[in-house]
């Protein structure tokens, strides 16, 4: 599907944007608060130009959702909130990884799913302005939320660095200036028991706090198995990063997370906000069902481990830790305790919530941090915002990918972080209100450890891989829109950007499978230690990046919106650290980029009941980073240039007192229009977590009963096509066209001081895999599913 095939069909919907007959919004401009508030749709707000405006007023494409939404819909997760927004993936964990924590976002086909230190995500989290600079820890719980932004295509201009894809704008509720109080109690499939909750506190007539808290439990859905043959594994291993296995189940969830706010309205011109949130995450690893074993030309390290008990005599079968006896009749009466066997099909089992897995099944997470926002408005239009925080987290997570008793590829991981970041953002009205502008400095830095233990073969390879970054950003922004006339506006934004990337690596074989096999001498750093794969230099990369935004807007009337743009994104390059060979300097990858031009249309028809908003995009984007398996090593590479086209729609209907719709649908054709010759990618490949189509429909509807008390029902589907879970198209990791169901039924009697809900997640029971991986280095292919069906019941109480 050949959405937008060159830039004169931009150009001509420009012209028909800003051509559209129809009456000015002079009523609108000339009296601000003419504004209505309709008695059908609800006026939302949302922060995504850096200052409070009706979302039907910004050019961007944008879905907001607010508490209220989500409680209908069951969510609770920002992982969750994808099935309702086309275009857009958001997963709860990475491949090979185990780890509960880790966000794969991809907007219209743009984002990261690997959690690793050396890659910066693309889409950027951002929690009251404050920037979640890893993958790990960015699956927040949605806790005392006034409403979450999903801003799609390139943000470079305000939000910077990392938003090449969009980016999610979180903002939480702020300490009321009265006593109030919520809590709920859910209940569900699994032993699941949540326990939420807030309370706002007035010290003062100005100061005001509030403290919320969440606490998730329930059981893992996927189970560990024994396998009938009596197993000796036997790798003679270094200590991973944790042992937890969680009496052999997996996709369980146990996490604690508390945020504490202090408000000070210090005077008419001066507020002051203080936050503190701790998260703890004591989890099983995400569910790891093995898919398939396999053969490649060479060998992979489960045929090596075949071969060696099997009586090979390679030499490395018996200088790895464990050593590899052979087995059989011949060996014995000299090995009575010799009882391995290969490692095959014979793992899979005929159950996709069942493995065989006995190794690591863990994901830990301790994070923190602290902010300090400062408004203070230095005169009539001028004000001035200062944004300090300060994080920290510290996770270790494992997972046993190959899904058997032997350690053919076990995987665990450590990883410590620590960033600081300020923002000043000066905001204003120029030109006797005509000219709105923002203009802002940013100053991020990030220090960190990530340490790499990974067992393959049976202890064949045992990798050790420490390695420490360091990064700092700086940044200079500004963002405008003039208002030409009382109908057309024009929007100018530019943001320079300068990154400065350290790293050292380590990454080590402690049995040197490579120099075992007759890797030179000459190729490894220091001969004289030939467990080192990687030099242990200090590297440094620097990247300068300046982007723009452009865009005219015309507003044909009070309620139709048009609008034309094209933006800017970048996100900057690293290395590849894991690798399996030694190497004599890091391997580096470039920067990404991407260019978007977008036309849309934010409308409200039938007398303020019906909502609908659309936007058609055509983005370049260019040297696109790409993990891909060469052997053991999982190799980030850019993959040339591509082109990503598409159409999205999404539409509010509230059709009678009684009953509303929320709908949305969306198209992307995805497709790699240069490719380097070595690419491990080709032409035609879909893109990783990208489907061509996904769409959404809501149903919402209140019956008002005799006793003054209310029921609503809730039912909600989406629908997305066929998608890869990596870039290499792995037909086993292709998952098909599929639909989903949810629905709630909630009571809430007269005094509305409690309410009641009970609901189905998943209700038609749809499995499919949400991450996978191949390993062609062990012949190993896995994949998490998504959860099964599951109910809940909740019960809400509130002080109003």
């Amino acid at each position: 599907m050949n959405i937008i095939k060159n830039k004169t069909f931009q150009l001509s919907s420009l012209a028909i944007a800003l051509n559209l007959s129809g009456a000015a919004y002079a009523e609108e401009t000339q009296n601000p608060e003419a504004v209505k508030v309709n008695p059908g749709l609800e006026v939302i707000e949302v922060t995504a130009q850096k200052r409070s405006q009706n979302l039907q007023h910004v050019p961007i494409a944008i879905q907001s959702f607010n508490s209220e939404t989500l409680k209908s819909k069951g969510i609770s997760t920002v992982t969750d909130i994808a099935d309702s927004i086309p275009n857009v993936e958001l997963d709860y964990t990475s491949a090979f990884s185990g780890s509960t924590q880790v966000l794969g976002a991809f907007i219209r086909g743009i984002g990261q799913s690997d959690f690793a230190f050396n890659l910066e995500p693309g889409v950027g989290m951002y929690i009251d302005g404050v920037f979640y600079a890893r993958a790990i820890g960015s699956v927040v719980d949605l806790l005392d939320l006034e409403h979450i932004e999903v801003l799609k295509g390139p943000q470079g201009t305000l939000f910077g660095r990392n938003t090449i894809g969009g980016a999610l704008n979180i903002v939480t509720r702020r300490p009321a200036d009265e006593f109030q109080y919520t809590g709920e109690v859910t209940l569900g499939r699994f032993d699941r028991m949540d326990i939420r909750g807030a309370v706002d506190i007035p010290l003062t007539d100005n100061l005001y706090s509030q403290i919320s808290f969440s606490s998730k439990n329930r059981d893992g859905y996927h189970r560990r198995l024994s396998h009938p043959a009596a197993i000796n594994s036997d790798t003679g291993l270094f200590s991973s990063t944790g042992e937890e296995n969680f009496n052999g189940r997996q996709g369980g969830e146990n996490n604690d997370v508390v945020r504490a706010k202090l408000y000070w309205d210090a005077s008419s011109d001066v507020s002051v906000l203080l936050s503190a949130d701790f998260t703890n995450a004591n989890e099983e690893s995400a569910p790891n069902t093995l898919i398939d074993t396999f053969t490649v030309p060479g060998g992979t390290l489960g045929d090596a481990y075949n071969a060696c008990i099997s009586g090979a005599p390679a030499p490395f079968c018996s200088t790895n830790r464990g050593s590899l006896p052979a087995f059989g009749p011949t060996n014995a009466d000299d090995d009575p305790n010799n009882d391995r066997i290969p490692y095959d099909d014979r793992f899979i089992t005929d159950n996709i919530d069942t493995s065989y897995g006995g190794g690591a099944n863990y994901s830990l997470l301790d994070s923190w941090g602290a902010s300090a926002t400062v408004d203070w408005s230095l005169e009539d239009n001028l004000d001035l915002k200062s944004i300090t925080a300060y994080r920290e987290l510290d996770s270790f997570f494992g997972s046993d990918v190959d899904g058997s008793p032997l350690a053919i590829n076990d995987t665990s991981f450590a990883m410590s972080q620590k960033q600081w970041s300020q923002e000043l953002q000066l905001t204003g009205l120029s030109f006797d209100t005509n000219l709105e502008w923002v203009a802002g400095v940013y100053y991020f830095h990030e220090e960190g450890t990530l340490d790499d233990h990974v067992v393959f073969g049976e202890g064949l390879v045992q990798v050790f891989g420490p390695n420490e970054f360091d990064n700092d950003a700086y940044a200079l922004f500004f963002h405008t829109n003039y208002q030409i006339t009382d109908a057309l506006s024009a929007t100018v934004g530019l943001r320079y950007t300068y990154e400065d990337k350290t790293f050292i690596g380590g990454q080590r074989d402690l049995n040197d499978f490579a120099g075992q096999n007759g890797f030179p001498a000459q190729g490894y750093s220091d001969p004289s230690d030939r467990t080192l794969y990687f030099p242990t230099t200090t590297n440094n990369q620097t990247f300068s990046n300046v982007t723009s935004k452009l865009g005219l807007e015309y507003r044909v009337n009070n309620d139709v919106l048009t609008y034309v743009s094209y933006s800017e994104g970048f996100k900057s390059g690293g290395w590849t650290t894991r690798v399996t060979v030694p190497v004599l300097e890091a391997p580096a990858f470039n920067e990404e980029t991407a260019v978007t031009y977008e036309v849309g249309m934010k409308s409200q028809w039938l007398d303020d009941t019906f909502r609908f908003n659309t936007a058609i995009f055509s983005t370049d984007y260019d040297d696109l980073q790409i993990t891909v398996q060469r052997g053991l090593t999982p190799f980030i590479e850019n993959a040339g240039k591509s082109k990503i086209e598409g159409i999205e729609a999404d539409f509010v209907w509230v059709a009678t007192e009684n009953l509303s719709f929320t709908g949305a649908v969306g198209f992307i054709d995805a497709q790699y229009t240069e490719l380097d010759e070595t690419a491990a990618i080709k032409k035609g490949f879909l893109f990783n977590n990208t489907p061509e189509q996904s769409a959404s429909l809501s149903a919402e509807y209140f019956s008002y009963l005799e006793s003054g008390s209310t029921m609503k029902y809730f039912v909600d589907y989406s629908y997305t096509s066929k998608q890869a879970n990596d870039a290499e198209n792995t037909p086993e990791l292709i998952t098909g066209s599929l639909s989903t169901v949810n629905a709630s039924l909630t009571f809430k009697p007269e005094s509305e001081r409690w309410d009641v809900s009970l609901g189905v997640k998943n209700l038609t029971d749809e499995r499919y895999i949400v991450s996978g991986f191949r390993q062609p280095g062990a012949g190993v292919i896995d994949g998490t599913y998504s959860r099964p069906r599951e109910w809940y019941l909740t019960f809400r109480f509130y002080s109003e």
